[in-house]
């Protein structure tokens, strides 16, 4: 979701704000765009950086975009100075920001509300955050055109915005999805825009002439695995495919896996103890590769909802089958065991000083175990 300020009294003021490089980027480009002739661009456009580590620094920056925004165009008929990538506003969540910068960027946003730029001259800042309270964020409310793409905290709250944005991306790159495929696509590259404009650009180069239609089976071939910080779901799709090297690899990629003990063992008792669900009902005939069957007791149904897995649930029939597919890797008892054992590293977690790396013991010790699972109807 894409947050606009209400219409602008300045609309040569221009202020985007996201984590979302790529996005922000895409945002600034059309706000040059719109205000800037094509032919201008190079000559009529002064790009200040806005990354600053320290007072002195931070100070420097805001000097330059305010002689900037005070010179007038030369030769040009119009001129925007880009602020870029400031990493210093109010709420950016660096170090407390010094009160000496601090004072500087309120009288900077006070002195554009009290005079206005000229219509020939735009101010366009682009950051990564900006606390909403804050008297510079206030001052320039009031008079800046805003775009605001909001920090989703929670991965299932990324994995939702990344599957919105999707759908725009892939037409401008000519590509569409076989149904359910997007999920697989998503889940696959992750969830940051660039990774998913390059990773689309790969599969439409795959595709070739033949068909501009993506199935599960042409991602699983060339979507390369998101790089950074993996979600949770990368974690419980190793367990479930029962792949040491890939939850090896996984855990590699979390920045400080040593904090994260309690919420690693949640998630992985919470997903063992819905395989329990979906090996129960695969067993009784209730879930097939087609999904749910209109024969499962009502009962049945009602425990199912309660933990948010069952046929009224907003699991789509690819997320389905993913789960299915899991449990059916696992025979009962071991789901069982593993669910058990996980209780107990999250109890010790808890009450002792461990880490996240005594959760990744205990699951690659689980999936290691393999053996043969009952057969399912």
């Amino acid at each position: 979701m894409i947050y606009f300020s209400p219409v602008s009294k300045c609309p040569n003021i221009h202020l985007i704000i996201g984590e979302d490089d790529y996005l922000v980027d895409k945002a600034a480009r059309e706000a040059i765009a719109a205000a800037v002739p094509e032919e201008n661009r190079s000559s009529a456009v002064e790009t200040i950086d806005g990354e600053a580590d320290n007072a002195a620094d931070q100070l420097h920056s805001l000097r330059e975009c305010e002689a900037s925004v005070q010179t007038p165009p030369f030769l040009d008929p119009v001129k925007l100075t880009w602020w870029r990538g400031v990493s210093f506003l109010p709420g950016s969540g660096r170090e407390k920001i010094a009160e000496s910068v601090k004072t500087a960027l309120e009288t900077f946003a006070k002195s554009l509300s009290d005079s206005p730029l000229p219509p020939n001259q735009h101010l366009l800042i682009t950051a990564p955050k900006l606390l909403a309270t804050s008297i510079f964020a206030k001052s320039l409310k009031a008079i800046a055109e805003t775009t605001v793409f909001p920090s989703e905290s929670r991965a299932n709250q990324r994995f939702a915005a990344a599957l919105e944005t999707l759908p725009a991306l892939a037409k401008a790159e000519g590509v569409s999805f076989a149904p359910g495929t997007e999920q697989a696509f998503v889940a696959k590259a992750g969830t940051d825009t660039r990774t998913l404009v390059s990773e689309l650009a790969k599969l439409h180069s795959y595709l070739g002439d033949e068909t501009t239609t993506a199935t599960a089976a042409h991602v699983s071939e060339i979507t390369s695995p998101g790089g950074g910080e993996p979600e949770l779901w990368d974690v419980t799709d190793a367990v479930g495919a029962r792949n040491p090297s890939r939850l090896v690899e996984v855990f590699s990629r979390f920045a400080d896996v040593s904090k994260m003990g309690v919420l690693l063992a949640t998630v992985a008792e919470k997903f063992f103890r819905e395989l329990i669900v979906y090996r129960d009902a695969i067993d009784h005939g209730w879930l097939s590769g087609g999904g749910w069957s209109s024969s499962i007791p009502e009962n049945v149904i009602r425990q199912l909802d309660d933990i948010g897995v069952g046929p009224g649930s907003s699991k789509n029939r690819w997320a389905l089958g993913k789960s299915a597919a899991h449990a059916r890797n696992f025979t009962p008892l071991e789901l069982r065991t593993a669910r058990w054992r996980l209780m107990r590293v999250r109890e010790r977690l808890v009450s002792a000083d461990a880490d996240g790396e005594l959760v990744k013991t205990e699951l690659l010790r689980i999936i290691a175990r393999r053996r043969a699972a009952r057969p399912a109807s």
